[in-house]
C-alpha cells in the first residue's frame, strides 16, 4: 500500500511540475506579434497586436487590445516591456513603478517609462538604479509569425542528421556491457536501445525505457545487478559529457558575449565535474574510501547482495579506465549532432541566437530535461531556454520554437522504435515476470556462494 501511495505522489508530483512549467510559459506566449506602444507619454503604454512591420521597420501598423482600433505609429513609439512584471525602479533615491523601456541595445538602457506620485513621465536610465537584466525586443514575434516564415529544408535538415546519435549511443553501451562480460551483438545492442527509445517517450511515472532494456539484458545473460549498471552508467557518462561540453562553452559566453547567465551555468557545470571527480576518487582509492566513511555507508544500505554487485561492477569498470575516458570522448559527437539539429531548427524558425550560444544553451535544455522532474522535461525545458534566451532579445515564442524542435526530432525518432518493438515482440515486463528474472538471479548467486563454499 505504501508503495503505490508513494508510486501515486511521485507521479502526481511530475506532472504538477509540467503542468505548473507548461502553464508559465503559454501564459507568456502570444500566438501574432504584439507590442508595446506609447500613444500618450502620460498615460499607460498599451498593448496591441502588430498587424505590419517589425523590429527594423521605420513605422508600424498595429491594431490596439483595448479599443480594436487599427493605428500606424512610428517605431519610436514602440517600446520594451519590462524585465518582469511589477518592477519597481528608484528615481531620485524615491521608488517609482517601471511601466516601459527604451533600449539602446541588449545591455543598455536610454530612458525609462515610469510612475511615480507625480504622475507617468520618461526619466534617463543612468539617473535610475535600473540595470537591463531581462531585455525584451520592442516586437515579440508570436508563434503564427514563426510557423509561417520557417525554412522547411532546416527542418528537414535537423531530423535528417538526429539518427546518428542513436548509432553512437548503441555502441557506447554495447562497450559498457562488453567491460561487465555481457556478450550482445552490436545489432542486437542497437535494437534494445532503440525499443529503450520508443518507450522512454510513451512511459510515465518511474517505469521506462531503461528499464526495459535492464530487463531484456538480464534475461539474457543472469546478471541484472550488472545489466542495471551498465544502463545507469551509460547515463551518467552522458551526462557528465554533456556537463563539460555545455559549461566550457557557457564560460566562453560569459566571457567573450557578456551574458551574464552563462556565467553561472559554466559555474554550476564546474561544480559538477569537480563533485564527480572527488566521488569516484573516494570510491577508487582504498585508504580514502575507508577514511571517508563510505565503505562504512555501503555496508549499512539494504539489499547488502545487490550493492555488493553494483560496487563489483563498478571495480570491473576500474579496471578499464580508457573505456571510461572512451566513453565519455565518444559522448561527445552525440552532443555536437543535437546541438547542430537545434541550430538548424533555430535557423529554420529565424532565431537572432549567436552561433556560440548554442552551444550553451542547448546543453542546458537537454540536461535539465534528462531530469525526470516532469515528463519530456515539459515545461522546465522551456523555462530554462526563455531564462537563457531573453537576455539577446528572443521572445517567448522563439524561445518555446527551440525547445519543442529539439524535443519533437528526438521524439519522431523514438517513435521508429516501434518497429523494433512491433517485429521483436517487446513488451513491458510484468511485475510477475519482474521477480521471475530476480529469481533466476538468486538462484544463481546462491550456486555461485554454494560452490565458493565447496572450493574453501
Amino acid at each position: 500500500m505504501t508503495n503505490k501511495i508513494g508510486k501515486y505522489a511521485k507521479s502526481l508530483l511530475r506532472w504538477g511540475v509540467a503542468a505548473a512549467g507548461t502553464w508559465y510559459v503559454l501564459s507568456q506566449l502570444t500566438w501574432s506579434d504584439r507590442a508595446l506602444v506609447v500613444l500618450d507619454p502620460a498615460a499607460p503604454p498599451q498593448w496591441a497586436t502588430v498587424l505590419s512591420g517589425d523590429e527594423t521597420s521605420p513605422r508600424l501598423t498595429l491594431r490596439m487590445w483595448d479599443d480594436q482600433q487599427v493605428r500606424t505609429v512610428d517605431a519610436a513609439a514602440v517600446i520594451s516591456e519590462p524585465d518582469k512584471k511589477n518592477m519597481t525602479v528608484l528615481v531620485a533615491g524615491q521608488p517609482a513603478h517601471l511601466l516601459g523601456v527604451d533600449l539602446a541595445d541588449s545591455t543598455t538602457a536610454r530612458r525609462l517609462l515610469v510612475q511615480d506620485h507625480s504622475g507617468i513621465h520618461w526619466v534617463a536610465a543612468d539617473q535610475t538604479n535600473y540595470r537591463v537584466t531581462l531585455p525584451h525586443t520592442r516586437v515579440q514575434v508570436g508563434v503564427r509569425h514563426l510557423l509561417a516564415t520557417a525554412n522547411h529544408w532546416y527542418l528537414i535538415a535537423a531530423l535528417a542528421i538526429f539518427p546518428l546519435t542513436f548509432i553512437i549511443t548503441s555502441f557506447r553501451w554495447h562497450e559498457l556491457l562488453k567491460a561487465l562480460d555481457i556478450y550482445l551483438t552490436p545489432g542486437r545492442s542497437f535494437v534494445l536501445y532503440m525499443v529503450g527509445a520508443f518507450y522512454n517517450t510513451f512511459m510515465l511515472g518511474s517505469v521506462g525505457g531503461d528499464v526495459l532494456k535492464m530487463y531484456y539484458v538480464a534475461k539474457q545473460t543472469h546478471h541484472r545487478t550488472r545489466a542495471v549498471m551498465s544502463v545507469a552508467v551509460d547515463r551518467i557518462v552522458g551526462l557528465l559529457a554533456l556537463i563539460i561540453l555545455g559549461g566550457t562553452m557557457a564560460a566562453y559566453a560569459a566571457l567573450h558575449l557578456g551574458i551574464r547567465q552563462a556565467g553561472g551555468v559554466a559555474v554550476g557545470s564546474a561544480l559538477l565535474v569537480v563533485a564527480a571527480g572527488i566521488g569516484l576518487t573516494l570510491f577508487y582509492n582504498p585508504r580514502l574510501h575507508r577514511i571517508s566513511g563510505l565503505d562504512w555507508l555501503l555496508k549499512r544500505l539494504p539489499m547488502q547482495q545487490r550493492v555488493a554487485q553494483a560496487v563489483e561492477a563498478m571495480h570491473l569498470y576500474g579496471k578499464r579506465p580508457g573505456l571510461a575516458a572512451g566513453a565519455v570522448l565518444v559522448s561527445f559527437p552525440v552532443h555536437v549532432v543535437v546541438i547542430l539539429s537545434a541550430w538548424l531548427a533555430g535557423t529554420a524558425f529565424q532565431l537572432h541566437i549567436p552561433g556560440p550560444y548554442y552551444w550553451t544553451v542547448v546543453p542546458v535544455t537537454v540536461l535539465v530535461g534528462s531530469i525526470p522532474i516532469s515528463p519530456q522535461g515539459a515545461g522546465v525545458m522551456e523555462y530554462f531556454a526563455i531564462w537563457l534566451l531573453a537576455p539577446i532579445g528572443c521572445t517567448v515564442a522563439q524561445a518555446v520554437a527551440l525547445t519543442m524542435s529539439i524535443r519533437l526530432v528526438q521524439m519522431f525518432w523514438n517513435l521508429s522504435g516501434g518497429i523494433f518493438v512491433m517485429r521483436g515482440g517487446y513488451h513491458v515486463p510484468t511485475p510477475a515476470q519482474e521477480r521471475a528474472v530476480e529469481a533466476e538471479d538468486e538462484d544463481r548467486l546462491d550456486s555461485e556462494r554454494t560452490g565458493a563454499a565447496t572450493v574453501r
